[in-house]
């Protein structure tokens, strides 16, 4: 079989299970598993899967749920991880917040606070803090850029030139997959720009990362995982994983989620 009729064969397959080990796909298509490899490193780089641990995922399984759904899931571990990142804000201080679900978890960890000077490329987030009644002492800037229809974001270059030109105190950054070895990842180079820029804009840098994160890998790398000066999860991530962060002198905060009543 070549190589382009058994990778369309692989998302084939791909769309009826959502997922798939080197080892099955190896097995069903009766080549090495070293060609699966290189077929899945193909199908990532064109972005219509996400490599795991020793398999993949079609992307719109990893990425294209409506955002309500995505904000839904894993509700609990996202507030725990947010209460965690809450920590790092005072009063007054100016902050970068990312695009992402876990990081509109922190809108209402910021209640407390008075005078935020905030900045955000995400609609959702900015729409949340207009509210003049909860947030009527903060600053709130939006960003310009295109719109990310799936994840209510706004990407590319003009996102990228406004966090360019400012100077805060924190950034508050997501992903889309992290691993000690490779860093924080993207799922497209287009979202590379606008997070380094927040990262060089600010005086200190926190990466919000559910669990699902760490057993991802994604296509671009916008920083490595020792750049940030936290990176906070929460308690369903892997003991010996988050032994092997801190033993690669990466700071990592494990946040405990409360369980539903």
């Amino acid at each position: 079989m070549l190589m382009g009729t058994r990778q369309h064969e692989i998302m084939k397959l791909l769309e009826l299970r959502q997922q798939a080990t080197i080892a099955e796909l190896a097995e069903a298509f009766q080549v090495s598993q070293m060609t699966i490899r290189r077929d899945l490193e193909q199908l990532q780089a064109e972005g219509k899967i996400q490599r795991s641990h020793g398999g993949a995922v079609k992307v719109q399984r990893f990425m294209g749920a409506g955002y309500d759904q995505r904000a839904s899931e894993n509700r609990s571990e996202k507030l725990a991880i947010a209460r965690a990142a809450a920590r790092h804000v005072e009063d007054g201080m100016s902050i970068i917040l990312d695009a992402g679900t876990t990081i509109a978890a922190m809108v209402g960890e910021l209640e407390r606070f008075k005078g935020l000077k905030i900045i955000t490329r995400d609609l959702h987030t900015a729409l949340l803090l207009s509210d003049e009644k909860r947030f009527g002492s903060f600053d709130v800037y939006c960003t310009g850029g295109r719109i990310s229809k799936w994840a209510y974001s706004l990407d590319g270059i003009y996102a990228e030139k406004m966090l360019g030109s400012v100077t805060v105190d924190a950034a508050f950054l997501t992903c889309e997959a992290v691993s000690h070895a490779k860093g924080a990842m993207a799922w497209s180079p287009v979202l590379v720009g606008p997070r380094e820029a927040a990262m060089n804009a600010a005086a200190k840098s926190y990466l919000l990362a559910d669990a699902d994160k760490f057993s991802y890998s994604s296509l671009a790398i916008f920083a490595p995982a020792d750049g940030f000066d936290e990176i906070i999860t929460d308690d369903r991530l892997n003991e010996a994983e988050a032994d092997a962060y801190r033993a690669a002198g990466i700071a990592l905060h494990v946040a405990k989620a409360e369980q539903p009543v």
